[in-house]
C-alpha cells in the first residue's frame, strides 16, 4: 500500500469513527425545530399535514402562532447550555400534542388509517427529544431500549407507508433522478425497513441511525426543498423540509444515545458529557 493510499484509508477510518461517536444531534434538532416554527409562523396556521389540529378547536389561530413560537424557542433553547433541558421538554410536549391530534383521527368520523404514518412521524421526534433528556441524567438500560425499539417501530411504519403507497411516494421523487421514481420509492422503503430492523434487533444500530439520517436529509433536499425553492411563498413546503430535518435529527439523537451508552465505562455515571456551551462542535 502506498503512502497516499494509507493516508486516505486512515482519514476514512477516522471519519467513520467520528460518525459513530455521540454528538451533533442536539444542534441538528435545534436548528431544524426553529426552522419548522418559522415556516409555521409565516404560514399563519398549523402545518396541517403534520399538525392536524381540529378546525373547530377554540382559539385555534392563536394556538397555531403559539405552537410556532414554541417551536422556535424550543429549537433555539437547544443551542444554549442553560436552557437545554426545558427546551427539550418543550419540544417533546409539542410533538406529543401533535401525536394526540393524529390519535383523534383514528376515532373519527371519518377514520383516517393513514394517520398511522403521521403518528409515527411525530413519535419519532418525541423519541429524539427524550433521547436528549436521557443523556442528561442517569439512564437505565430499559429506557434506552424503549427509545431504540419505539423508533425502530416508527421506521417500520415508514417502510410500510412507502410500500403501500408506492405510486404516491414515487411522485415525490424528482423525475430527473437516475433509476426512476419507483426505484427510489422502493429503495427508501427498504432503507426505512433496514433502519427499523437494526434498531429493534440492536445490531449495527448506531451506523443505521447515521445512514438513516442521511436518507432523511436527502428526502428533505430532493422531495421538499426543490419545490420550496421554486415556490418560495408556499410555506407548507418549507415546513415539509423542516419536519423532515427534525426526523433526521431525532434519528441521529437516538444514535448519539446508543453511542454514548456503548462508550460508557464501568462504574462511570452516564450523564450528558458533551460541552454544551460548544454544542455546535459536537
Amino acid at each position: 500500500m502506498t503512502d497516499g493510499q494509507a493516508r486516505t484509508t486512515g482519514e476514512t477510518n477516522q471519519m467513520l469513527r467520528r460518525l459513530l461517536q455521540p454528538g451533533g444531534g442536539v444542534t441538528f434538532l435545534g436548528l431544524a425545530a426553529a426552522a419548522y416554527g418559522i415556516a409555521c409562523f409565516l404560514q399563519g396556521d398549523f402545518a396541517i399535514y403534520w399538525q392536524p389540529v381540529p378546525q373547530g378547536l377554540p382559539l385555534r389561530l392563536p394556538l397555531a402562532y403559539l405552537s410556532a413560537i414554541l417551536l422556535v424557542l424550543g429549537g433555539a433553547g437547544l443551542l444554549i447550555a442553560r436552557t437545554l433541558r426545558p427546551a427539550a421538554m418543550i419540544l417533546l410536549t409539542l410533538f406529543a400534542l401533535y401525536d394526540v391530534c393524529f390519535v383523534l383521527r383514528f376515532v373519527g368520523p371519518p377514520v383516517h388509517p393513514q394517520a398511522f404514518l403521521g403518528l409515527a412521524e411525530q413519535t419519532s421526534v418525541v423519541i429524539g427529544c427524550w433521547a436528549i433528556l436521557l443523556r442528561m441524567r442517569e439512564g437505565g438500560s430499559a429506557s434506552v431500549a424503549t427509545a431504540r425499539i419505539v423508533f425502530g417501530i416508527c421506521s417500520l411504519f415508514f417502510a410500510l407507508a412507502h410500500f403501500a403507497g408506492l405510486q404516491q411516494t414515487a411522485k415525490m421523487v424528482p423525475a430527473w433522478m437516475p433509476g426512476g421514481q419507483v426505484f427510489w420509492a422502493i429503495a427508501t422503503g427498504v432503507g426505512h425497513l433496514a433502519v427499523g430492523l437494526a434498531l429493534i434487533a440492536n445490531r449495527l444500530a448506531v451506523p443505521a441511525t447515521r445512514l438513516g439520517a442521511l436518507m432523511y436529509l436527502c428526502f428533505a433536499l430532493f422531495s421538499w426543498l426543490l419545490g420550496a425553492v421554486t415556490h418560495p411563498a408556499e410555506w407548507l413546503r418549507w415546513a415539509g423540509v423542516a419536519i423532515s430535518l427534525c426526523m433526521a435529527a431525532a434519528l441521529w439523537l437516538v444514535g448519539d444515545l446508543l453511542a454514548a451508552r456503548n462508550a460508557q465505562k464501568p462504574g462511570k455515571s452516564w450523564q450528558y458529557a458533551e460541552p454544551v456551551h460548544a454544542i455546535g462542535d459536537c
